[in-house]
Parts: structure tokens; sequence; C-alpha cells
């Protein structure tokens, strides 16, 4: 049988699955409306089509521990554990069989996580560690266990490139490598891959929090 945290507000078992299908058909009805707003309009805002695109994950119908940053779903690091991982992967899914012209707009649907290291090292953290247990976790789970991802690195914009290119890299294959070798994930499910500051989800780091959101580590199916 399925149970209910109440200490997290979470379902597991077949509470979960149920409800990240659930999820999954909401978001599914909310790609073919927001793929006619853009037909239909031409040249839309493409904030404004996530933001209708992930209505879904809101409550009731979702858990509402998913936020969105610049239009892509963003994990803090107190909402990174298996069951809203599977949410989001769900999410992710969806976007991934929808309209092309949604996923266009999405431009190349992801999942961003929280999850830092030490400055100018890839080494993992205690805290970083816990979060890749709780993604292995969700990325266990049979609904999920055919897709292949890239696991992307990323920086804030301080520093050079030639420092930070290579950096986002190793953090990475440091995140791919403990995802492979401590829970045992297929190698052939993930690629690691280094962006640096190239992909920030602040274009503008105008305070510590655009720069937070730019350091760090997304996931997105691997095409």
């Amino acid at each position: 049988m399925g149970t209910y945290s109440m200490r997290n507000g979470l379902y597991s078992g077949v509470d979960r699955a149920r409800h990240a299908r659930g999820t999954m058909m909401m978001l599914c009805v909310a790609l073919v409306v927001v793929s006619g707003l853009a037909k239909a309009e031409g040249d839309v805002d493409a904030d404004a089509i996530n933001a209708r695109l992930y209505e879904a994950l809101a409550p009731p119908s979702g858990s509402g521990r998913i936020d969105t940053v610049s239009g892509q779903m963003y994990l803090s690091k107190d909402n990174i554990d298996a069951s809203v991982i599977s949410e989001a992967l769900s999410a992710l899914r969806a976007l991934e069989s929808g309209d092309a012209t949604a996923v266009a707009i999405q431009r190349t649907p992801r999942i961003n996580f929280e999850i830092h290291f030490p400055k100018n090292t890839a080494r993992l953290t205690d805290e970083s560690r816990s979060s890749l247990d709780e993604l292995a976790a969700a990325l266990k789970g049979e609904d999920y266990g055919s897709m292949r991802f890239v696991l992307g690195g990323h920086t804030d914009q301080d520093g050079d490139e030639a420092v930070n290119q290579p950096l986002s890299e190793a953090r990475a294959q440091t995140a791919r490598d403990y995802l492979v070798e401590e829970h045992g994930l297929d190698e052939s499910r993930l690629v690691a891959r280094g962006f640096g500051a190239s992909e920030p989800l602040r274009e503008v780091e105008e305070n510590p929090q655009d720069k937070l959101y730019n350091r760090r580590v997304d996931l997105r199916p691997l095409r």
C-alpha cells in the first residue's frame, strides 16, 4: 500500500506512482494549451508560457515544491528528495513527449539542482552527497529506468572561462562517478558535461541569489 508522510507532505509507494502519473497528465494538457497559444500568437514571452506549463506542478495536482527559475524547473537543497525528483522527472518526460513548439520554447527541458561544491574544487560535501543519494533513488524508479540523461555542471559568471569551463566539467564528472560507483546506476545512462557560465539561469547576476541559481547541476534527457 502507498503511504503519506505528514512530516514531508509526500506520497510514497503506489500513491507516489499515481501522483506522478497524475502530474504528467495535467502537464500534457497544459502543453496542448500553451503550444496552441504559441502558434496563435507567434512571438510570445517564453517565461509566460513556461509559467502556464508548470501550473500543473502547483497544488492540488502537484506538491508545490518544484520552483521555476527563468522557465526551468529548479529544486533548492531543501526540496531535493526522491519523491519531488520523481515528480520533476514525470514533468520532464511529459515535456519531452509533448508538442515540439512547447519543447523548443523550453530551451531543452531540464531539472536544475542546488548542489554545491567547495569553492574552486570538484569535491563532494556531505550535503551534496545526500542530494545525489536522493537523485539516485529517483533514477532507479521503475518509471524512469530506461531514460538516459546528460548531467551538466554550471558555474556563475565570476572568474575566467578558462577556469570555469574545466571546473564545471570536473564537477559534473564527480557527480556522475558518485551515482555510478556508489549507487550502481548503469554508466551508459549518464553522460557528464560541463557548461561553464555559458547557460545561466539568470542572464544578469544582480545579487547573490542570482549567482546561486547559476551555480548548479542539471539533468536533461540525452537526445
